[in-house]
């Protein structure tokens, strides 16, 4: 149905010069009007409109055309869309921008991180081994090769070993990367980092071994840095700052051209948010609207001696001076992030259950209680909001467990915890607590799609069916958002995967865990709002809110569900001002 005109004018009432009596009211026309649309709201009751008007980046009126365009006046921008569907501006509840690398690549429809030139045509091993033996022929003996290989290309089946790095390139210690989970070593670059079959590790992670005992190359999660002392500095060692805030602004704009108008920035380092600042500063203006998270971590990720870690991750806290919600409407300060467990990836996230695939692993614990519940209530002490990454389910319940405990010895209304991706289900118990604490679950659905491969190596049954659950947490009374951290990166992927449950292997993961298209939506508008403490001003497409829109080709609340992870993208408006368009 159509909803009569929102906000019929925008007036500004003038005191008489020297008087107490107001002047006339004089009627300020509009500064675009959006119209000949299909306008989605967001708000209850599935409202549809016509046309939009704004004016100073706010929405004054959302209603019928007829009346909308009774605001426009002379000055007025007037954008014919054709027929078009205008959404609430869409909001990634998990981004990731580093400064080294400003460029996505195109991948089943959505976008991952773009791998080196060298590396990127190689697919199987053999083409890996050419590319090193070609790359190694540019540099001369004994200088380290380091890359990455793309993880959604590179499934743990394919995954190299140090004999295949040694093929390419023997005289060359070589380091790859696969996603922010895992590193590959050849045979010289585990000798210089002193890896060998006597080498372990204490927690936090896993060095690979193969059948007769010996390293493999692969290093999992915390264990990545017994190579970081003798591995070169990263790129972003050696990046000017112009560089740096280059990098970071590509690819800001290509979160712009996949339709997202906010992101959430899902872990920077404290010396990092520099760049962020400059960056806004600069350019914020033709970027999508960002939320940051400053990442701390205690526990294994850097330090061997848990008690150092905690001192150092509450020194780092206590010195940053501000807290969530610090900043404006473009760049904000949101949770503090600390990951708890890995990835799906690997896999190595912290279960319950025995892995499916190794009777006897349960994954890795980055950071354990004893270290994550001190940080966690110095953090809350302060006013900050807490955004924890919690892959597997018993990862869930400890960091669920001791945020029980924190809130109970320092309550506090409205604190707005929660945690990124549970993408194995928890328990009913855990759940319950969950929703009675008001803990929300930023959510990825896409996992489904871009680590699908890697999740059947450790999950079964309905473990396996339910992974990344989003209908049983909404109906238990959780709060949720929806987002990507890059697996692969786009809303539009989410929404599909989201609604028809399909994976990477085209099967049905789970229907029950599906949610129709118009909650779809929410989570993915005004769900990260709420997260990020931001549904006063975004999510939804009503008057006094900010002019924030996704224009798509088609309408997705009645195409064919298939179509949705392909359908155009045709402006990205931030602030009533295209960010992002697509070439006629």
């Amino acid at each position: 149905m159509h909803a009569g005109i929102g906000v019929i004018r925008l007036a500004l009432v003038l005191l008489l010069i020297g008087g107490c009596q107001p002047a006339p009211v004089v009627l300020l026309p509009a500064d675009v009007i959006y119209h000949n649309a299909i306008v989605v709201t967001g708000t209850p009751g599935a409202v549809r409109a016509e046309a939009v008007a704004v004016r100073d980046g706010m929405i004054v009126a959302v209603g019928a055309a007829a009346d909308v365009l009774r605001l426009g006046g002379d000055s007025t921008r007037l954008v014919d869309l054709g027929g078009a569907t205008l959404l609430p501006g869409l909001f990634d509840n998990h981004v990731h921008a580093g400064i080294e690398r400003g460029e996505l690549m195109e991948w089943e429809g959505g976008w991952i991180a773009a791998v080196p030139a060298w590396i990127r045509e190689a697919r199987t091993i053999p083409e890996l081994e050419a590319a090193l033996r070609g790359e190694a022929s540019r540099r001369p003996p004994g200088e380290w090769i380091t890359g990455a290989l793309s993880r959604e290309v590179w499934p743990n089946q394919q995954l190299p070993t140090r004999h295949d790095l040694d093929r390419g390139a023997p005289d060359h210690p070589v380091l790859l990367t696969r996603g922010p989970h895992t590193t590959v070593l050849n045979s010289r670059a585990l000798e210089l980092a002193g890896i060998d079959r006597h080498t372990g590790f204490s927690g936090g992670g896993e060095i690979g071994h193969d059948a007769d005992g010996e390293p493999d190359g692969r290093l999992y999660d915390a264990a990545r840095r017994l190579a970081s002392g003798a591995a070169p500095r990263p790129a972003a060692g050696e990046l000017t700052e112009r560089e740096a805030i280059d990098n970071l602004r590509r690819l800001m704009r290509q979160f712009a051209e996949m339709g997202l108008t906010s992101v959430n920035v899902a872990g920077v380092r404290p010396d990092e948010l520099r760049y962020f600042q400059t960056l806004y500063q600069r350019h914020g203006d033709e970027l999508p609207r960002a939320v940051v998270q400053i990442r701390l971590r205690p526990g294994f990720d850097a330090y061997d001696d848990l008690e150092l870690s905690v001192r150092d991750a509450i020194a780092e806290l206590e010195a940053l001076g501000f807290v969530t919600g610090f900043g404006n409407d473009r760049l904000r300060i949101g949770a503090i992030k600390m990951s708890i467990d890995g990835g799906l990836s690997a896999p190595a996230y912290w279960s319950l259950e025995a892995y499916e695939s190794k009777p006897d692993f349960t994954g890795v614990v980055r950071i354990p209680a004893e270290a994550f519940y001190p940080v966690a209530r110095r953090a809350h002490e302060l006013g900050w909001q807490l955004g924890i990454h919690t892959m597997g389910d018993a990862a869930v319940v400890m960091v669920v467990d001791e945020l029980e405990r924190i809130l109970a010895e320092s309550p506090r209304d409205d604190h707005r915890h929660y945690l990124h991706h549970v993408a194995v289900k928890p328990p009913r118990a855990t759940i319950d607590k969950m929703a009675a604490l008001g803990i929300g679950v930023a959510s990825q659905p896409a996992f489904t799609v871009g680590l699908g491969a890697f999740a059947v190596e450790s999950l079964a049954g309905a473990r396996e069916a339910t992974m990344n659950p989003t209908r049983s947490l909404l109906d238990a009374g959780i709060w949720m958002s929806w987002g990507s951290d890059g697996a692969p990166y786009g809303p539009r992927v989410a929404l599909w995967t989201g609604i028809t449950r399909k994976g990477w292997d085209g099967a049905v993961y789970g229907p029950e865990e599906a949610v129709d298209r118009a909650e779809a939506l929410r989570l993915h508008t005004l769900g990260p709002a709420f997260q990020t403490f931001a549904e006063g001003r975004l999510g939804t497409i009503e008057p006094g809110k900010l002019a924030d829109f996704t224009v798509f080709a088609e309408n997705v609340l009645e195409i064919d569900a298939d179509r949705i992870r392909h359908v155009p993208v045709l402006r990205t408006i931030v602030g009533g001002k295209d960010i992002w368009m697509a070439v006629p």
